[in-house]
């Protein structure tokens, strides 16, 4: 049983995260510290890591791990939201678009590319949130931003009413919304999104989260019993192993100049997390090649 850790949720549809991340909080105990690592649209559902203890320092971390998400995309309609949540503004023909002409224009989506987020988001904008404005009928201008996908992948032909399933591994920022809306651009129809569903974020996956109405009618006990090892999250990083003497160096917030023993290698460069696990230490530390080797240097020392 640990008090810092993390456990996977599956956030059920019509849910915040912030509700999540609540319910957890009553569960473990008023007194533990609950975050989340990325959050997730009250319409979509699936894999939400939450973070407890001491390890809530490592959620900017976290959320820079791939996602991966499963979508159906309705073809033929713009809605405020881009997904099937809002309210219809525009619809157009789309029976002439073949599956072809979808997988050819997916391919266009793959790396990095720059995206407008979806006007209903939490996008900050002169200090105040984008669905906030939208809600008064305000038009935020909302800078483009450079997102990654991995891969995309049409999983199922269109159906009569206009839909196909896509499974997609993308970088945090990226909004599926906004790629939904997107790719109707490109296939010259409007589109949204009917579905979405995260499966998988880093190593961790959604078959091996807890169902929110399973945590109901758990106690304290059984919820800190699923309770993962913070030395379990350093799966999803590049992870080297301290020695006594090395984890002294890192605990007092000195560099090392030499990178200790890989452990893991993660779902993530090393350039954007890159940790060292001591006996009582995980350090995030940042890290610098030159000619000779590198030279690590801790930002986020948690003392467990």
């Amino acid at each position: 049983m640990y008090s810092s850790g993390f456990i996977l949720i599956d956030k059920p549809k019509g849910m915040s995260s912030a509700a999540c991340v609540n319910i957890l909080r009553s569960k473990a105990g008023r007194k533990t510290k609950v975050g989340h690592a990325g959050t997730l649209d009250v319409p979509a559902c699936g894999l939400l890591v939450l973070l407890l203890g001491k390890m809530t320092r490592s959620s900017p971390y976290v959320m820079n791990l791939p996602k991966t998400y499963v979508t159906t995309i309705k073809l033929g309609e713009q809605t405020d939201t881009d997904d099937s949540t809002g309210q219809v503004q525009r619809k157009s023909e789309w029976r002439h678009i073949k599956e072809e002409d979808i997988d050819l224009a997916l391919v266009s989506f793959l790396g990095h590319r720059h995206q407008v987020p979806p006007k209903v988001s939490a996008i900050s904008v002169n200090g105040r949130r984008a669905y906030e404005m939208a809600r008064n009928d305000e038009s935020p201008e909302l800078p483009e931003r450079v997102v990654f996908v991995q891969s995309i992948k049409r999983t199922s032909p269109i159906s009569e009413e206009g839909k196909f399933t896509l499974d997609l591994e993308c970088s945090k920022g990226t909004y599926v919304r906004g790629l939904a809306r997107d790719l109707g651009i490109k296939l010259g129809c409007y589109a949204h999104v009917d579905f979405l569903q995260r499966t998988k974020i880093g190593p961790f996956e959604l078959k091996d989260a807890i169902p929110m109405d399973c945590l109901y009618e758990m106690s304290e006990e059984e919820v800190l019993s699923k309770v993962c090892s913070p030395y379990e999250l350093l799966k999803a990083f590049c992870t080297c192993e301290a020695n006594e003497g090395e984890e002294e160096i890192l605990a007092k917030g000195q560099s090392l100049s030499d990178v200790p023993r890989i452990k893991e290698w993660g779902t993530i460069e090393p350039s954007k997390a890159f940790a060292v696990k001591g006996k009582d230490l995980i350090s995030f530390c940042d890290i610098k090649w030159h000619d000779s080797g590198c030279i690590i240097k801790p930002v986020t020392n948690i003392f467990l």
